[in-house]
């Protein structure tokens, strides 16, 4: 009995230690995303062009029609996009420790995805980011069958990675530059960017041990 509780301690332990690096993965993520959201609304350029042109914010502003900004800065190895994706993979690693017990198969498939998409960049320098929208999708999604997250917030990870899978992704390479298309994104950003904040706050506190329901 004593090996068992001791195995279930340690177990208990590397969850919420899970939960933690998850948790400030999410954080860090909301801070990149905002210094690039800050770029777009400052206009920041030259020495701070790695920190603020990410992907979605090359796509927001191609649509918007900033000056200097080329489609061409969609196919180069940014170094920016490859930490995300990598700080994609910690959260993710995370959230499939707290959904795998609901939807083993999909939260599998959603943290699968980063990990994925990170060598398909890398040997292409133009696909694979656009599996972290798709990740974000289907673990929202999952999050809808269980108790630790709030359906609103799934909800808003759905619209959120819906928005900017459709109109960064598909619509900007089937279309013409659009301010439809730059706003849409834009809503999505933000809307990203509240999604990350709050699996920055839920995945700390399961780290501490505060959960509503781990759907055992």
């Amino acid at each position: 009995m004593s090996q068992v509780a001791d195995a279930e301690t340690a177990e208990s332990r590397w969850r919420r230690w899970l939960y933690k690096v998850g948790g400030a993965a999410a954080l860090v993520l909301l801070v990149l995303f905002l210094i690039g959201f800050i770029g777009i609304v400052t206009n920041m350029d030259g020495w701070f062009a790695p920190f603020v042109n990410n992907w979605l914010v090359v796509l927001f502003k191609l649509n918007a029609g900033f000056s200097g900004i080329q489609t061409g800065l969609l196919n180069v190895l940014n170094l920016l996009d490859i930490a995300i994706m990598a700080i994609f993979c910690t959260m993710f690693l995370a959230l499939y420790n707290a959904f795998k017990h609901i939807s083993k198969m999909g939260s599998l498939i959603a943290a699968s995805l980063p990990f994925l998409g990170i060598p398909v960049f890398l040997i292409t320098s133009t696909a694979g980011r656009s599996t972290l929208l798709i990740a974000g999708l289907i673990i929202s999604a999952v999050m809808l069958k269980s108790k630790i997250f709030s359906k609103p917030t799934a909800y808003v990870g759905i619209v959120a990675s819906m928005i900017l899978f459709f109109a960064g992704d598909i619509a900007t390479a089937i279309f013409s530059s659009s301010n439809v298309i730059a706003v849409l994104i834009g809503v999505g950003y933000v809307l990203w960017m509240a999604w990350f904040l709050i699996m920055a706050q839920r995945l700390n506190q399961l780290g501490k041990g505060v959960s509503r329901d781990l759907n055992r």
